[in-house]
């Protein structure tokens, strides 16, 4: 067992019969294994967290899911409009920000050696964009515009902007420019060749990102009541701070229906454009 247990850490070798000694290749995995069993630990001991209070409180999460069962029911009329926004508001801010990022991704991308400095600018602004959740633009843009769903729809454009640009201009990069420059032979602009040359080859891609968006958005639309952006995430903040239970219960459910849905549609027609 022992030797089993060196073995982990220490690579043997081998003699062959024709005299030569192989040596195994030396194992990481143990010691990285190590390393970051340790680092959670220290994390653990410096951020407070505590296993036995998971240990002695935990069951209360159960509780709770036993009153969330049966759902409210009657509680129906005070969920159907505000899931209506959520999805709304999802809808808007992945069409505007979709809409916005497609023509910007050209832009980005190095195949039409643009203005390397807009570039070089513009990406950088995503990276740092990117970093910050959809809830912080919301609460950003209600201290501004004042709550509801409206703040909701322009977080979630700017969010949806920041992915789908990054994930088009990366895609653009991959395309064949043989017809584009062809096009260009001809005298055409630059958008037009853009238009009827490079975008045919990223339109699957870019409609299948849109669909990708749409879901992401509409889980993150569900949460953004809590800082007042409007939508489904107002009606869980206020059962949750009222302790009903049922009809906390209850918006669960729908919310897990719509996004069950939702992903499935969105699901089946990614694999038409795929097909197509």
């Amino acid at each position: 067992m022992i030797d089993d247990l060196l073995h982990i850490f220490y690579p043997r070798s081998y003699t062959l019969s024709n005299g030569k000694v192989v040596k195994e290749k030396f194992n990481w995995a143990p010691y990285i294994t190590i390393i970051v069993i340790i680092f959670s630990l220290l994390c653990a001991k410096i951020t407070g967290v505590k296993l036995s209070v998971l240990r002695d409180r935990g069951y209360q999460f159960f509780v709770m899911l036993k009153q969330m069962i049966p759902p409210n029911w009657s509680f129906w009329a005070d969920v159907k409009k505000p899931m209506l926004d959520t999805i709304i508001m999802s809808v808007l801010g992945t069409v505007f920000g979709c809409l916005l990022g497609l023509p910007i991704s050209f832009y980005l991308s190095n195949n039409f050696k643009l203005n390397k400095y807009y570039m070089a600018v513009h990406r950088g602004l995503l990276s740092v964009l990117r970093t910050l959740p959809t809830m912080i633009y919301a609460s950003l843009i209600s201290l501004v515009i004042g709550t509801g769903t409206l703040a909701g729809t322009i977080s979630i454009a700017i969010f949806t902007y920041t992915i789908c640009v990054k994930m088009l201009y990366e895609q653009i990069e991959t395309i064949d420019m043989g017809p584009y420059e062809a096009m260009e032979s001809t005298g055409a602009s630059r958008v037009q060749c853009m238009i009827n040359a490079a975008y045919p080859q990223v339109r699957g891609y870019f409609w299948s990102t849109v669909l990708y968006c749409f879901e992401t958005n509409v889980r993150s639309a569900a949460i953004l009541g809590y800082v007042g952006a409007g939508g489904i995430g107002v009606q869980i903040n206020t059962q949750l701070r009222w302790r009903a239970y049922a009809n906390t219960g209850l918006i669960l459910f729908v919310l897990v229906i719509t996004v069950v849905v939702i992903e499935t549609v969105s699901r089946e027609i990614r694999k038409k454009l795929v097909q197509g």
